[in-house]
């Protein structure tokens, strides 16, 4: 089995796992020709595209993707439920699981700490390529792809929906609103316990009252984190809750679909059937789909009053997302996804209880973006804020009232201070300390869902283990106490061009080209103009007397500025193509766009350790 081998090992020939990998397609009479690492889907795995050859007799051969997935309690059900999805038919429903569910091989296995398996690729072999939904982003088919997604996994794959409470051996129980949102969350994930460590980390001893204002708001809100004994939400019994076929892990990211722009909306493929359930509850599925959008695709780049009116439109009960500060795209998806799951409803005649429970997957779906620390602490408080507006939604539709008398306050934390006003900011995808703003406490994110918050402290931005960012404890450019009022001068924009660039040559230091999101190079691209600008304005405070050393430093500045840019700027234009992203993902580390970038930010960051230190030097009196 020569081919296996070679195949095998030359992508995972690094890996304990690929010698495995390699001996168990020889004892299966497989052989892999022309293997390739693809993307992941954020799933965690390890997938290997390739021309497998079946030698046994009557088989076919034909190109399968290899999956391996790290054994875990969670991982060794995959294969399992992988096979109920693709065997739960019944009349109806047939079409969708041919049609949008990618084919399982027969072959499971277990090498070493992985599990093994072979999908079919998905679409039926006309496509050019395949890319995931994630890698489209705002495109303008996202809406029309979003709204068929939302279609198929209800009415296409859900023909005969039951509802009611929760199944029992003694038969179905009523379910209440809290233990809907309980179990939207997933009892034995953690997320509830992890949702009310997090507000309790930020409110203290307060966190656990049922209800609160924030920020000086005199109408109380339900605190969304608290589901048991004293919740409002335990008071409600909901009505028809309905129940069925859910693919479980619904984000873009787990939705393959044809590259060409010319493809069918319907044309789509669901990946990472692990979390299958044929007994869900089926509101969980779009919504978190819609939110997932939210938070990667939009929310970064909307500013505060755009936030307000997208949290009203959501929280409303017009399906409609109205608000001239919300981008039409985003806009346009939520009316489809609400209207395809209302247009599901109707069919059925179950929109009395149905419509209602799309405040409770809000509130269920927006704490599963809360405790997800890959988000800036200001985006977790919106998605903290959902949940709560949600809640109060469904309690106004069953009647309850909020008390009378004071509540607890919480205050939302306010934007991080920039070096100048920026309209339109595009967010790092961590938390950097402003220059200005270094001499004062902030608050840190935590680097690990079960980990304390970090202590405040000061100095530049450092990577933690979990990939997030918080302040050093000294500072690696020295940098002057600011007068009151006074102009920004050179050495606090070197400052900021240090905090702001030094954690980003470390995060992309240390990551495949195939994990380099999108918005981190728009980011970079962004503030490296920006702060070109700061840098080169010619009423800039320099040293005084000032020399012609210290303009040359100013000049090299700005010129591994603009090299900053045009690196991060190449390197975008590779990976906002799904096609060709999935193509260089082989590359990992050693792909050269981003060794490119990374050499032009360690560039910058010596240029201005130099610089600073030349513009920091005493003056002749």
């Amino acid at each position: 089995m020569e081919h296996s081998l070679s195949g095998a090992l030359s992508v995972l020939g690094g890996r304990p796992v690929g010698k495995a990998l390699a001996e168990w397609l020889g004892q299966s009479q497989l052989e892999l020709e022309e293997a390739d690492l693809v993307a992941t889907g954020g799933s965690g795995g390890i997938l290997v595209s390739g021309f497998l050859r079946d030698l046994r007799p009557g088989r076919t051969s034909g190109m399968r993707i290899v999956k391996l997935v790290p054994c875990s309690a969670h991982a060794d059900t995959e294969p399992r439920n992988h096979r109920a999805a693709l065997s739960d038919r019944v009349p109806g429903n047939e079409d969708f699981i041919d049609s949008h569910l990618v084919e399982l091989d027969d072959r499971t296995a277990r090498l070493d700490d992985y599990w093994v398996m072979i999908q079919h690729p998905a679409g039926d072999g006309t496509e050019e390529g395949m890319g995931t939904l994630a890698g489209l982003g705002t495109d303008r088919r996202t809406p029309a792809l979003v709204e068929e997604v939302v279609k198929g996994v209800l009415g296409g794959w859900n023909p005969d929906p039951v509802t009611g409470g929760e199944r029992r051996d003694a038969g179905v129980e009523p379910l209440s609103a809290a233990r809907f949102v309980e179990d939207m969350l997933g009892e034995s994930s953690g997320r509830a316990e992890r949702a009310g460590r997090w507000l309790r980390e930020r409110m203290g001893p307060d966190s656990g009252s049922a209800w609160f204002t924030l920020g000086g708001n005199a109408r109380p809100l339900p605190n969304p984190v608290v589901l048991g004994e004293g919740s409002p939400l335990s008071e409600c019994q909901v009505r028809l809750a309905v129940r069925g076929r859910a693919h479980g892990d619904l984000h873009p990211g787990n939705i393959l679909v044809p590259v060409s722009g010319k493809a069918a909306a319907d044309d789509f493929w669901l990946v990472d059937l692990s979390w299958y359930h044929r007994h869900a509850l089926l509101a969980r599925d779009p919504v978190h789909l819609l939110l997932c959008l939210v938070a990667d695709e939009y929310l970064p780049h909307m500013s505060g009053p755009a936030r307000e009116e997208l949290l009203a439109a959501l929280t409303g009960e017009d399906p409609a997302c109205e608000g001239p500060l919300i981008p039409q795209g985003l806009a346009d998806t939520v009316a489809r996804v609400r209207g395809a799951m209302i247009g599901w409803g109707a069919v059925h005649r179950i929109n009395t209880g149905w419509r209602h429970q799309w405040f409770l997957a809000l509130q269920a779906c927006a704490l599963m973006v809360v405790v997800r620390p890959r988000y800036t602490e200001r985006d977790r408080w919106w998605f903290f804020r959902l949940a709560a507006g949600a809640c109060r939604a469904y309690l106004e539709k069953a009647g309850v009232e909020p008390p009378g008398g004071a509540v607890p306050s919480a205050e939302v934390p306010a934007p991080p201070v920039a070096l100048a006003p920026d309209p339109d900011p595009v967010p790092a995808p961590v938390a950097f300390v402003p220059a200005q703003a270094r001499a004062a406490p902030m608050e840190t994110v935590s680097p690990a869902a079960d980990a304390p918050v970090a202590e405040p402290r000061t100095g530049p931005a450092v990577p933690s283990a979990a990939g997030t960012y918080a302040p050093a404890a000294d500072p690696a450019v020295p940098v002057p106490a600011p007068s009151p009022g006074a102009e920004p001068c050179a050495v606090e924009v070197l400052a900021e061009i240090w905090d702001l660039f030094e954690p980003v040559l470390r995060h992309l230091s240390s990551v495949p080209v195939g994990e380099v999101p999108r918005h981190t190079l728009e980011y970079v691209m962004r503030r490296a103009t920006d702060l070109g600008l700061s840098l080169g304005h010619p009423r800039l405070v320099m040293p005084r007397p000032a020399g012609v050393p210290d303009e040359e430093c100013r000049e090299q500045v700005l010129d591994r500025l603009g090299e900053v840019s045009d690196r991060a700027e190449e390197l975008h234009g590779v990976i906002v193509q799904p096609l060709r992203r999935m193509q260089e993902l082989a590359h990992g580390t050693g792909h050269s766009g981003l060794r490119a970038l990374v050499k032009s930010l360690r560039d910058l960051l010596d240029e201005v350790r130099r610089a600073s230190a030349v513009l920091s030097a005493p003056r002749p009196a």
